[in-house]
């Protein structure tokens, strides 16, 4: 009696399908981004006695989620972006253009932020340059994010193809 055959698992990216780890990755990130955003935009509209526990808040979840947002970069650099079904060359490498700038701008981030975070109290010309890569990133960061969303829910609306569904659950052979 055979058994029957296991169904992949699909962890890794495939040509046209993002696997399990990619998926993990894209939405853990997104939820970071966000709240990491929405903190760090929120520091100076605190009252004078808490600017410093929401600064402090920020940098804690940013100190924290370093690694994961490093591993994420590394990992689409690695995997590359799977083609989709009936979308064409041209959208495809212009998403993969925006999708590069967004981890372009993630990493400015992710260096300009330790580094602001070292040197926030001396003043310096340093901490001036780190605080504006840092907030210009972050500015960047969150149009890219906004053009990211718009193109996905334009695919979602107009067209007949497997965008959304692939961020959500790896293709099935």
């Amino acid at each position: 009696m055979s058994q029957p055959t296991p169904k992949p698992r699909h962890f890794l990216d495939r040509p046209n399908s993002f696997g399990w780890v990619s998926i993990a990755l894209h939405w853990f990130t997104a939820a970071l981004i966000i709240v990491m955003w929405f903190i760090g935009k929120s520091i100076y509209s605190q009252p004078a006695d808490e600017i410093d526990a929401q600064r402090s808040l920020h940098i804690w979840i940013g100190l924290s989620a370093w690694l994961l947002l490093a591993l994420r970069i590394a990992w689409r650099l690695w995997m590359r972006h799977p083609h989709v079904e009936g979308q064409s060359l041209r959208i495809h490498r212009f998403a993969r253009v925006i999708h590069y700038l967004m981890l372009l701008t993630l990493s400015l981030m992710l260096l300009s932020g330790p580094l602001l975070a070292l040197t926030f109290e001396t003043q310096s010309r340093l901490s001036a340059l780190s605080y504006m890569i840092h907030s210009n990133s972050a500015n960047l960061l969150f149009a890219l994010v906004i053009l990211h969303i718009l193109g996905a829910l334009k695919h979602l609306m107009f067209h007949d193809d497997e965008t959304i569904v692939r961020m959500l659950w790896p293709k099935q052979d």
